[in-house]
């Protein structure tokens, strides 16, 4: 009896030491980072029938944060600065629009991004140009010239101002095309959550691979509640001959705020698809 406690001891005193290194080998791989490309995109659906084309969304952000819930090893939080603000272009055939973060390894449910995104506080004069434009509009019956004012405003927003989302495309309806801009520049958070292929939360980040997030906006979803009657019907403006249809909190607002409600409930993530 007393043999088989010694032996018990020895054994334990021999495991011990090969138990810790195993212990400190699985707290160390909940530590060591994994490669994590966010890439950025367009979902390519038609939109409004096809009636609708993007050329460029280009998303202003001031910081990426990252939040994650592990279930082995320690909660993750993350912040990504871009001090001077940055610009993210996104075309519908543009590739490699990307961001690397190092995240450590591990199971997680759930993670999420949140873009933060980062005013252009130089619209505040626009805003003033837009309101007196607004005022002589309810005045005015010079259509024309209300049109080339309003078409100043928006070439300024195009060649002068960085606001937090700007979309540029066109629409297309009985052979006519107009450009469409759609101006956002409030201070806002889109906070978007990670799947995994199959559309979970638990979500699985391996050192042995490259992890890529696949984050996409989806302007079909945004104009899915818009109709050609209500783009016939809104404020046009002129440049250089060239009809646009302007998108803002200001002008043509009823629209605006129907497709700015969509945006980001429509954008997704999903991981390692």
């Amino acid at each position: 009896m007393i043999i088989s406690k010694c032996i018990k001891r020895k054994t334990l005193v021999l495991l011990l030491p090969f138990l810790l290194f195993i212990n400190a080998c699985d707290k160390e791989d909940y530590t060591i980072p994994v490669e994590f490309r966010l890439d950025l995109s367009i979902k390519n659906e038609p939109i409004l029938g096809g009636s609708i084309t993007i050329d460029e969304i280009v998303l202003g952000l001031k910081t990426i944060d990252i939040r994650g819930y592990r279930e082995q090893g320690d909660d993750v939080f993350l912040t990504r600065n871009f001090d001077q603000g940055k610009n993210f272009i996104l075309s519908p055939a543009s590739t490699n629009i990307s961001e690397k973060f190092d995240i450590p390894q591990g199971t997680y449910n759930p993670i999420s991004f949140s873009l933060v995104f980062n005013p252009d506080t130089d619209e505040e004069g626009l805003i003033d140009d837009i309101l007196d434009w607004l005022a002589d509009a309810e005045e005015d019956d010079d259509f024309e010239g209300l049109q080339e004012d309003l078409g100043d405003i928006i070439e300024n927003y195009l060649e002068d101002t960085s606001p937090c989302i700007l979309v540029t495309g066109k629409y297309t309806y009985n052979s006519t095309t107009k450009n469409i801009v759609i101006v956002v520049n409030d201070p806002q958070t889109f906070q978007v959550l990670g799947n995994n292929r199959n559309g979970g939360a638990e979500v699985t980040l391996d050192k042995n691979v490259v992890n890529i997030g696949t984050l996409q906006i989806n302007p079909s979803y945004w104009f899915s509640v818009i109709t050609p009657a209500m783009l016939n019907g809104a404020f046009i403006g002129v440049i250089d001959d060239k009809e646009y249809i302007f998108l803002s909190k200001y002008v043509n607002s009823q629209i605006y705020a129907a497709v700015f409600n969509r945006m980001e409930e429509s954008t997704t993530l999903t991981i390692n698809e």
